[in-house]
């Protein structure tokens, strides 16, 4: 894989956000990674309860009854 020369890479520009976008940017953002993590808490959870549940309903150890 090619290599970019660092000291040509070294005089690119950045531009860096100021204070103010910093602060806006966390008010959109800070509730969307909340919820990211949550649904990956939930997606491990759910995960869990079906490799234990799965298993078992398989083998006929587990019946599902119709609650009607």
């Amino acid at each position: 894989m090619p290599r970019g020369d660092k000291e040509q890479i070294m005089t690119y520009p950045v531009m860096l956000p100021s204070n103010i976008e910093l602060e806006e940017f966390n008010i959109l953002d800070i509730p969307i990674l909340s919820q990211i993590h949550f649904i990956k808490s939930e997606n491990i959870r759910l995960s869990a309860l079906r490799d234990t549940l799965l298993p078992k309903l398989m083998s006929g150890e587990m019946l599902i009854r119709n609650s009607n």
